[in-house]
């Protein structure tokens, strides 16, 4: 549907041409035309990504001292005379100190000074001087780097968000999910993914429901492990892990399809286990009813792995669980979406409105340009005329 709007440029600059018989400056319209097709593939081109998390694990973090920039612009100016003139200004920007951690995925973060002193402390590795490129620096610069001391448990952890096209949201095919609105999701229960908004580094990945929040906290331990775990396996196995805890009081086993219809299948990279927990034991860990795992692998043989994981060991510890996952995460063979190719590209109705208005405005854009230029045209026709006129009445009166 989103692709009819490719028309509208089209129709815009035959309409034009057709109605002003303007049909020397055809060859201008199809640069016109060629110039918001572009546009609109390009916003099209974006419409079509879908948002999916990326992790990674620090290699370094950097300070980088304050620097002076110097600023070299030139003007041309008109005295009162009349006379154009040229002249160079020269103005210095003072640029503060930064610090920033670099990730394996070659991602780097601003930091705070606390982050920065706080992965020092732990990794206690010698400082290296560096010269980070500043263009026109003309004093300050240069700072300091500290590795990573490879220590697994001493990594810092980062989850940032990458762009891929989904074929499967919003096709009428057999794969899509049936709609569920913010509202049911509320009653039922269920759990939105987590923002990314106010963090520069980690996100939970260990999510409750809401019926499980009130009575149960989630150790920083059971978070850490899996954060790990993605960091470490995010870019070399393409796997985001998601746990998310029900109460099985409360919420049956059939509540994590109905998670997965929320998430419409989750993203490619997403591998999401779901656990009912049995909570009447005040004061003791939770144990694990049900687990059902979902993912978009054609063998899920990590959901069956995980699965009976948790069947051979109820009580609820996510750090042996993320220990179990090291070792066997070659289970794990992301779903290649390409192979869905074949549905297209459908855009939410939200964003075709979008691509719609954006076509809109680049039609109007161009019909108001053709005809400013129209009228500045016969302006300059109409002038001309009149001082070959006069000109003319001149020549013939003397």
């Amino acid at each position: 549907m989103h692709r009819f709007a490719y028309i509208l440029p089209i129709a815009t600059a035959v309409g034009i041409v057709v109605w002003r018989e303007q049909w020397e400056q055809a060859w201008i319209y199809l640069f016109g035309v060629a110039l918001c097709e572009l546009i609109l593939y390009l916003v099209i081109h974006r419409a079509s990504r879908q948002r999916e998390f990326l992790s990674a694990f620090s290699l370094n973090v950097q300070h980088h001292e304050p620097w002076v920039e110097r600023v070299v612009t030139t003007e041309t100016y008109t005295d009162s005379r009349g006379k154009t003139h040229t002249r160079t200004r020269v103005h210095y920007i003072s640029h503060p100190d930064r610090w920033l951690m670099e990730f394996n995925t070659g991602y780097v973060v601003d930091i705070t000074p606390k982050t920065y002193t706080k992965c020092i402390l732990k990794w206690q590795t010698q400082e290296e001087w560096i010269n980070p490129p500043h263009i026109n620096c003309v004093s300050g610069g240069g700072g300091q780097l500290y590795k990573w001391n490879k220590k697994y448990k001493d990594a810092f952890t980062a989850t940032y968000s990458g762009l891929y096209i989904n074929y499967i949201k919003n096709s009428r095919s057999i794969f899509r999910f049936r709609d569920i609105s913010d509202e049911e999701a509320a009653t039922l229960g269920l759990v939105k993914y987590p923002s990314l908004e106010g963090t520069n580094l980690d996100i939970p990945v260990v999510l409750c429901s809401s019926k499980v929040a009130k009575r149960y906290a989630v150790p920083k331990g059971f978070q850490r492990a899996l954060q790990l775990v993605n960091a470490f396996n995010g870019e070399r196995r393409q796997i985001h892990i998601f746990v998310i805890l029900f109460d099985a009081s409360q919420q049956p086993l059939s509540v994590a399809m109905e998670q997965r219809a929320y998430w419409e299948g989750g993203n490619k990279n997403e591998f999401t286990l779901c656990l009912g927990l049995d909570l009447s034991q005040e004061g003791q860990a939770p144990r694990v009813s049900w687990s059902k795992a979902f993912s978009w692998c054609d063998v899920p043989r990590l959901e069956s792995a995980s699965e009976s994981w948790f069947i051979s060991h109820p009580e609820l510890d996510l750090e042996a669980y993320a220990e179990w996952l090291r070792e066997n995460i070659s289970l794990w063979k992301r779903k290649q979406f390409k192979d869905f190719k074949y549905l297209g590209i459908r855009l939410s109705p939200a964003r075709t409105a979008i691509v719609y208005v954006v076509a809109l405005i680049l039609s109007a854009a161009m019909f108001a340009i053709a005809l400013w230029v129209d009228e500045s045209h016969k302006s300059n026709e109409s002038v001309a005329r009149e001082y070959y006129e006069r000109s003319s009445y001149y020549n013939d009166f003397y």
